[in-house]
């Protein structure tokens, strides 16, 4: 009876209060993500956002969704917050005592490398609301995946490796994290990997703050003028109105 006990003790019980509290963590998150503007662009001008709404149902021949379109950044940053945090959780109570490592350079890193492009994309949100520019943030929800991988000309290449660079990072951070036998040393992910993530959340901010940028012509390619009425000359006096112009 002991040595069940003690098993339990060792092994189920932090098991399960790991478990429960990373699946409580995961709901929480989840249901924020989808109720709240958590993970959500700005809506910087309502009146933009009802005509992009109109447009939309006017294609679709249906009603559409009213929240906002998910973020980018923020999915990232919410995601990787989510990963590590969950991690450590889990190694804290399952396989070791964490106060007693040293400190994880690859979570810095991470975190360091999301949260700058989360903070930088904010920035750039604010210079485009004070401009009082169009932006395409400016439109309805069309889905989860259509919203993170769209900018002002749809689905681009930017934001497409952007996010293929996120689930290769997130996917060895797990494997590694299955691999870790005792201790709670978080995993390390190799320089190149670190390096490649850093070049694409640059390439991604690099090529975001250039997407809402007003052009000096409009899209049809025809220069943008204003003509000026043709004034008719004066009718000769004592002709009755039937000037003679040689």
């Amino acid at each position: 009876m002991n040595s069940t006990c003690l098993l339990l003790d060792l092994m189920v019980y932090p098991m399960l209060i790991s478990g429960g509290f990373i699946v409580v963590t995961l709901i929480i998150f989840v249901c924020l993500a989808a109720r709240t503007s958590l993970l959500r662009e700005e809506i910087s001008n309502h009146r933009e956002f009802n005509v992009n709404q109109r447009a939309q149902e006017i294609k679709l021949g249906k009603p559409v969704n009213q929240t906002s379109p998910f973020s980018l950044p923020k999915v990232q940053l919410g995601v990787w917050t989510m990963v590590i945090s969950s991690s450590y959780i889990y190694l804290s109570l399952f396989k070791g005592d964490c106060a007693e490592t040293e400190v994880n350079q690859t979570a810095l890193v991470l975190l360091g490398i999301f949260s700058g492009t989360a903070v930088t994309s904010k920035i750039i949100d604010k210079r485009e609301i004070k401009d009082q520019r169009p932006r395409h943030q400016n439109r309805p929800s069309r889905g989860f995946f259509t919203d993170i991988l769209s900018d002002d000309q749809g689905i681009s290449i930017h934001r497409f490796q952007h996010v293929v660079w996120t689930l290769v990072g997130i996917s060895i951070y797990l494997y590694k994290i299955g691999e870790v036998k005792t201790g709670c040393a978080l995993p390390e992910l190799s320089d190149t990997l670190l390096l490649l993530m850093g070049i694409s959340s640059a390439t991604f901010v690099a090529i975001r703050s250039r997407e809402n940028d007003a052009e000096d012509t409009p899209k049809t390619g025809v220069p943008d003028y204003t003509p000026t009425a043709v004034q008719s000359p004066p009718a000769h006096a004592g002709s009755g109105g039937n000037a003679f112009y040689g």
